[in-house]
């Protein structure tokens, strides 16, 4: 295949990364595999520009991204509904979509792995037209986000201990959302501490990525505006994966859905990254519409 690498060398594992050496070690790789292959390093403030004219050129099959999950998030977005297959190099924090995909979390690994890789189709969501990999929330998790991108870290671990503490920021005025809520499988109203919309089911993951990424559905969660103790109970089963244990989540799966927020100034994020507000919101699962390299004993194809 002829393959164009982009790497982000602010990703968290490309910081302390010689680059140049990392790119002769991909470019080896992939050659010795029998691929054409070519990169270039950037910052992950030229990120953006650099996959959307990469996408738009001719003469190539496919785009190896290195970098944590917003660059690999800018990169789905991008290639989304194409020809063109996505490799991912997990060089971020915590490479959640490479986890989805099965891939080796050591980046001399995952470059063998995709280069001796196979093509696969997994889902993608979209919300009100704009792509997503992960999940589109309002309320107590989109505020921990803001909370946490006050915060400065440099590793996993410090992203993981800045979590810690803007969760602990976020629990001291928990969030009231007036919602109106219509799918397939059911409708309503009422007012929520939290409205997860997830790219497939999560079941009991700690990092919570789906395990099932061609699963074809949405995951809508909605947690009650209780009392603090249910919300902290809530926060505790986050934090071990068990979001879907607490007695006070509800937990949908369908393809569409429509969500219309009566609060205003709700915090609201995409992705892992927080995003202007959205009032009414129409999101739309897309089964096995994002070309992958997966490792060539995938189950996923």
């Amino acid at each position: 295949m002829r393959l164009k690498g982009i790497f982000n060398r602010d990703g968290g594992t490309f910081k302390t990364t010689d680059m140049d050496a990392f790119s002769d070690l991909a470019a080896n790789i992939f050659r010795d595999a029998g691929h054409d292959f070519e990169c270039a390093v950037v910052s992950g403030g030229e990120i953006a520009d650099v996959i959307t004219r990469t996408v738009k050129a001719e003469g190539f099959d496919g785009m190896i991204v290195g970098g944590g999950d917003g660059s690999i998030s800018l990169a789905a977005g991008s290639m989304y509904g194409t020809d063109k297959l996505l490799g991912v190099i997990p060089a971020g924090t915590m490479n959640l979509f490479a986890r989805s995909l099965g891939l080796p979390l050591d980046i001399e690994e995952a470059l063998k792995t995709l280069a001796g890789g196979k093509p696969a189709h997994v889902d993608v969501p979209t919300m009100n037209g704009r792509p997503f990999i992960h999940q589109f929330s309002a309320g107590l998790h989109a505020t921990m986000i803001r909370n946490r991108e006050q915060l400065d870290y440099d590793s996993r671990f410090g992203k993981i201990s800045a979590s810690t503490r803007a969760w602990i920021d976020t629990l001291r005025a928990i969030p009231e959302i007036s919602l109106g809520y219509e799918c397939a499988e059911a409708s309503g109203e009422g007012k929520f501490a939290l409205v997860g919309v997830a790219n497939n089911r999560i079941h009991g993951n700690a990092s919570l990525f789906t395990d099932r990424p061609q699963g074809g559905k949405l995951a809508f969660y909605l947690l009650k505006a209780e009392e603090f103790d249910s919300v902290l109970g809530f926060a505790l089963d986050y934090f071990s994966g068990r979001i879907e244990d607490s007695e006070n989540t509800t937990v949908i799966e369908t393809e569409k859905l429509t969500l219309d927020f009566h609060s205003k100034g709700i915090d609201q994020s995409l992705d892992g990254d927080p995003i202007e507000e959205v009032r009414h919101a129409v999101l739309e699962q897309h089964p096995r519409s994002l070309p992958v390299i997966v490792p060539a004993d995938s189950r996923l194809e």
